[in-house]
């Protein structure tokens, strides 16, 4: 039950103190990170995926009636100032990586395939949630600019406007995410060709080897060199991988079950250290090089849990799921201000994260809002009890 637990936390407690604490009315935008004593950050600096992602959490929990009654309206004008401050129009368009809330200046004009993939994301959920066509007619437009901006002989699209090496799988996953949102809810046939595109490189690049593992960093032709850092894994992807992986079997009716269940092997196996529960953020041959622990890496074990017990319908999957949240509840959100966490802790499991980002929000909520039906409850009792 502990991940029934956990999504009563978010609902009751995580989204009403971020829509308050995360939103800067003044400004009519979302910020970055609060502090540590949960107070909203005061510098004005934003990235574009950060607000996006934002935007995207409360239009999909509005969506699905269990967000504070503020939400939507919040969401659809963090877009709209979003759109106005950070959009770059022209033939090598698209959205800037990230901009002052105070002063509404671009403070980095680069066009990153991450940033525009949140924006298609928040984008596929507010289209859901309000039926507005001005949010279809954007979402032509951004997959346009990231087709043109974006553009690679080699397959898959370029890190940025800039074309920054090293290629990074992290944006194409979440490109893949933001295609497979489009196909779930507002399906096109090229809004599934845009996500056949994007999962194809799971298998022509990103895998290496029959089982794995899943790369992070590669070359210009996707080759992998130690100049690259190719060596360096994350377990925490491939978590995500397995989530996204199913999700798009349902959608293509395809069968990648051995794949989720590698990746969450090969990733228990690098990941989890010293008996603990939790995923290490980066290892490399085995041996962690990165050794806190952020908690978007647990989240992602756990969605991987959930879904191959989905999947498969093997208890132990379930177990491990509610052993995860449990562990999550205790070590990352006890003695934390109310409706926030401790992002990130050391290998004794004590806290050292500076501050509170935003974008662990994004990834509570894809473990909350995947799970559709056993929302409604918890709406209907939000609902009675502000009667």
């Amino acid at each position: 039950m502990s991940v029934q637990q956990l999504k009563r936390v978010f609902i009751e407690e995580i989204l009403p103190t971020w829509s308050k604490s995360g939103f800067d009315e003044t400004c009519g935008q979302f910020v970055e990170y609060l502090e540590l004593d949960g107070s909203p950050q005061k510098a004005g600096e934003v990235r574009t995926r950060t607000v996006a992602r934002q935007i995207y959490v409360h239009a999909h929990a509005a969506h699905l009636r269990v967000a504070p009654s503020t939400s939507l309206a919040m969401a659809e004008h963090a877009f709209e100032n979003l759109h106005r401050v950070a959009w770059v129009s022209g033939k090598r368009g698209g959205y800037a990586r990230s901009f002052n809330r105070h002063t509404e200046l671009i403070t980095d004009p680069v066009r990153d395939l991450y940033d525009n993939a949140c924006v298609l994301l928040a984008l596929s959920w507010l289209l859901t949630a309000t039926g507005k066509e001005i949010y279809r007619h954007q979402i032509d437009q951004t997959i346009l600019a990231v087709d043109r901006t974006l553009i690679d002989p080699f397959g898959g699209w370029t890190e940025d406007s800039n074309g920054t090496l090293p290629r990074r799988q992290n944006p194409h996953m979440h490109y893949l995410e933001a295609t497979l949102a489009l196909c779930e809810n507002n399906r096109t046939s090229g809004h599934m060709r845009s996500e056949g595109r994007a999962f194809a490189l799971l298998r022509s690049h990103f895998l290496v080897g029959p089982n794995g593992p899943l790369h992070e960093f590669f070359g210009p032709q996707w080759e992998l060199a130690d100049r690259y850092g190719s060596d360096r894994l994350e377990p925490g992807h491939m978590c995500e991988w397995v989530w996204l992986t199913s999700r798009h079997d349902i959608l293509a009716h395809s069968d990648n079950t051995k794949i989720c269940r590698d990746l969450l092997s090969t990733a228990l196996a690098v990941g989890r250290m010293d008996g603990s529960p939790f995923l290490v953020d980066a290892v490399s041959a085995s041996k962690a090089i990165s050794p806190s622990r952020r908690l978007w890496p647990q989240v992602e074990m756990l969605k991987a849990f959930m879904a191959l017990h989905e999947r498969l319908g093997l208890p132990g999957y379930c177990t491990e799921a509610d052993d995860v949240a449990s562990a999550i509840l205790a070590a990352y959100m006890g003695g934390a201000p109310y409706g926030c966490w401790h992002d990130c802790l050391d290998l004794d499991e004590m806290p050292i994260a500076r501050t509170i980002p935003a974008s662990s929000l994004y990834h509570l909520w894809t473990a909350v809002g995947d799970q559709v039906e056993d929302l409604r409850p918890i709406s209907s009792v939000l609902e009675t009890e502000s009667r």
